[in-house]
């Protein structure tokens, strides 16, 4: 699994969010609903500065607030969203694979159109090629989305002899004596749980599956290295409900090998501290916890040759997978190219200007 890399100093960076087979999943989208943020909607095609736009905005606006930045799992160097909590506002792109189109129009969401920005008579010249790059480039994306289907099929599989052979009791004693330690109830929040926050730190990419680490920096983290998915789930969200019984605000992110709710990472920020699942290796330095010893090995070693194929499998596939990403961002590329050329880039400037005036003067 690499490391995501961002070019710039934004701490609180995070994928927009993530493939499955049945459709993008972002959890932005609870915070446009949930009413408390004016959302800015940009819509315009590929290369007409949606990203650019996005990190003047964050960069011109930081000294008000330390904005979280949404990077595209499509492309990792280019933005999707910024959210300023202090501020409650939300800019995203709102073209697919996130479309995102505004309830209230005008009332808690704004419309940013570029498509005023471009020379229509260009884009219609170009009209065949354009056509054609996007049918390849949602072609690719389709067999994508099948690679992913099969690889969360088989780690179903494999998720399955994991449950099959874990020691629940062992596994929750654990956690018990952990909390204990970790959490000290809050006597001013007696009454008030702590809230879990959804936020994608990992996620398939054309460059590969990568996690957003630097997230982890300066944090006590705990790495569970688990082969089987079953011990980290269970782990994590048995601890992520200790953590918000006692007071404390969890961040929690999906994991995208699997289906459903899956756990994959878990950051208590105000005990900085983190618990992530992945093959990190040293590059975090961080404390060890073995799921084998939750696990009836007994169990698992009549299961061996089937979790061995199965894992075989889902390298296979996932290299495959990535493949797919990485034809479907250089047709995007190509797509870019066709609509660089057709815009008035002055325009642009002077919409980002605007918003960056309307954000300051909230």
């Amino acid at each position: 699994m690499a490391t995501a890399n961002t070019d710039n100093d934004f701490k609180k960076t995070y994928f927009m969010g993530y493939s499955t087979p049945n459709g993008f999943v972002t959890h932005l989208r609870d915070d446009i609903e949930s009413g408390k943020f004016t959302t800015y909607i940009i819509k315009g095609g590929p290369g007409t500065g949606k990203s650019s736009m996005m990190k003047k905005i964050a960069s011109q606006v930081s000294d008000l607030d330390e904005p979280e930045i949404y990077y595209c799992s499509s492309d990792p160097n280019s933005l999707d969203a910024v959210l300023f909590d202090k501020l409650k506002v939300i800019i995203a792109d709102g073209t697919a694979p996130h479309v995102i189109e505004p309830t209230y129009p005008g009332a808690r969401e704004v419309l940013v159109d570029l498509g005023e920005c471009w020379n229509l008579e260009s884009l219609t010249a170009n009209k065949l090629n354009i056509i054609d790059a996007t049918n390849r480039n949602q072609k690719y994306h389709a067999l994508a989305k099948k690679y992913l289907s099969a690889i969360i099929s088989v780690n179903e599989d494999i998720m399955s002899i994991g449950d099959s052979a874990l020691d629940s009791s062992k596994t929750d004693a654990y956690i018990e004596r952990l909390s204990s330690r970790l959490f000290m109830k809050k006597k001013e929040c007696d009454d008030e749980s702590g809230k879990a926050k959804f936020r994608q730190i990992t996620s398939f990419t054309p460059e590969g599956v990568l996690t957003f680490s630097e997230l982890f920096e300066g944090l006590n983290v705990y790495r569970i290295e688990d082969d089987c998915f079953a011990v980290t789930d269970r782990f994590l969200k048995k601890l992520a409900q200790c953590a918000c019984d006692n007071g404390y605000d969890v961040l929690i992110s999906n994991n995208v090998f699997l289906s459903g709710s899956t756990y994959q990472h878990m950051i208590i920020p105000e005990i900085k501290t983190a618990f992530v699942s992945g093959t990190f290796g040293e590059l975090i330095g961080s404390t060890k916890i073995n799921s084998m010893r939750f696990y009836d090995k007994d169990v698992l070693r009549d299961k061996h040759k089937r979790l061995m194929f199965d894992q075989e499998i889902v390298k296979e596939l996932t290299n495959e997978m990535i493949t797919a990403l990485k034809t479907a961002k250089e047709i995007h590329d190509e797509l870019e190219s066709y609509y660089i050329k057709t815009m008035d880039f002055d325009k642009v400037n002077a919409i980002c200007e605007k918003l960056i005036s309307r954000v300051r003067n909230r």
